[in-house]
């Protein structure tokens, strides 16, 4: 009886994160939003506090999350859920598909403003970066928990806030980093 509760446990949580990932999606979309109400944000201050909020997931995963920040803080005019939404999936990928023992950064800049996540996960093939958007993709071989909606709400949240991102290989050659770049 122990296991079988356990298992459904699991499968109701799989389950209420893909019914709230495909709100999300489609609370993102820009044909049914009417208006997003853009103020200006400190985005170092906001990347900060949700990274901190990862730390525990990283710590089970025995892996080094860290942050590395501005000064003076990064301002772009954002909607603050939205952004925190934006960053909890680029971290969740990261953490997810990154190695044991591996490493996560999450850096802030300024000049333009951007936000980037690095991770130690399997390198995304260049023929690959452009579908990791789409809704539902997933890269064969993976085999961590997910939906593949993630990047694709990513995506929409960077796009309400005039905002581009890139995926490229990691400056150490070990996993991928994720970069939403800001208008100035």
């Amino acid at each position: 009886a122990k296991q079988t509760i356990a298992h459904l446990y699991t499968a109701v949580e799989r389950m209420s994160r893909l019914v709230a990932q495909l709100l999300s999606l489609a609370r993102n979309e820009p044909t049914t939003l009417r208006k997003l109400d853009l103020a200006p944000l400190d985005l170092s201050k906001l990347a900060f506090d949700v990274t901190m909020e990862w730390v525990p997931e990283a710590y089970r995963r025995n892996i080094d999350l860290g942050f590395e920040g501005v000064q003076p803080h990064a301002t772009v005019r954002g909607d603050a859920t939205r952004l925190t939404e934006l960053i909890n999936n680029l971290l969740d990928n990261a953490i997810r598909y990154s190695r044991d023992n591996g490493r996560v950064t999450v850096r802030v800049a300024s000049r333009p403003s951007r936000l980037s996540v690095s991770d130690d996960g399997p390198l995304i093939p260049v023929d690959e970066r452009e579908r990791i958007f789409e809704r539902f993709h997933r890269l064969l071989g993976t085999h961590a928990d997910g939906s593949g909606l993630g990047l694709a709400i990513v995506q929409e949240i960077a796009k309400l806030h005039d905002a581009k991102i890139t995926l490229s290989e990691d400056a150490d050659g070990l996993g991928n980093t994720f970069t939403v770049t800001f208008p100035a």
